[in-house]
């Protein structure tokens, strides 16, 4: 009488375990470039409201596992705040010019 506990011949495969895979860690956070809001504010703030948009959007989007979608919010909240420290530049420039004008035609 065969023991019940043994296995058949069918069940005696010898396959090795398929080997363990490295455990593969998630990229780290991106910035939110908060900073890069904040200077759109101060510089010209209606570039500021998609500047914030996209800085809070990064750490959800990361939770979720989107890491590329958090890199770009990422990437467009700094792409904000230097656009309005852009556009402000430019706008001193051309009040500077328009005084020199006024000036240059009042005597």
């Amino acid at each position: 009488m065969s023991n019940p506990y043994e296995q058949s011949e069918f069940q005696q495969s010898h396959q090795p375990y398929p080997a363990a895979q490295p455990y593969a860690q998630a990229p780290p956070l991106p910035s939110s470039n908060a900073g890069w809001a904040v200077v759109a504010i101060i510089f010209f703030w209606p570039v500021a409201i998609p500047a914030f948009n996209h800085a809070l959007k990064v750490h959800p989007l990361w939770m979720m596992g989107d890491v590329q979608g958090a890199q770009y919010s990422s990437n467009r909240a700094a792409f904000f705040g230097k656009l309005s420290l852009g556009i402000f530049f430019v706008l001193i420039v051309l009040y500077f010019a328009f005084i020199a004008l006024i000036v240059a035609n009042s005597f």
